[in-house]
């Protein structure tokens, strides 16, 4: 009886010792968990620091190129709006061409006699 009662005990003491060794496996994987998370916490942190001083730089090169751009076109409006044909001249041109378009039908009409 006494052998089985020491038995029992050891049995008891080696599932008390192997939940022992659990819990600190549990625990430590808990730690490295942790650690894992913090360490990938931190990249993305990383990450989007980085991602953000790049859109800001793609930001600024575009407004720049942008800036760039509005004050060529509106350089090339002033340039265009300097140099407008004057109404005389529009109204000599109209005139002429009027006077074209009237004698090729008036010549054409006369072909028809």
């Amino acid at each position: 009886m006494k052998e089985q009662q020491n038995s029992t005990e050891e049995a008891m003491n080696r599932v008390l010792e192997a939940e022992r060794a659990a819990l600190a496996a549990i625990a430590e994987c808990t730690t490295r968990a942790a650690n894992l998370i913090e360490a990938a916490q931190q990249q993305a942190r990383r990450i989007h620091r980085r991602t953000d001083s790049r859109i800001s730089q793609v930001h600024a090169h575009c407004a720049l190129a942008l800036g760039r751009q509005v004050e060529l076109l509106l350089q090339q409006e002033a340039e265009n709006a300097s140099a407008t044909v004057p109404d005389a001249v529009i109204q000599e041109v109209l005139a002429a061409a009027v006077e074209r378009l009237a004698q090729s039908l008036t010549d054409d009409a006369a072909g028809d006699d």
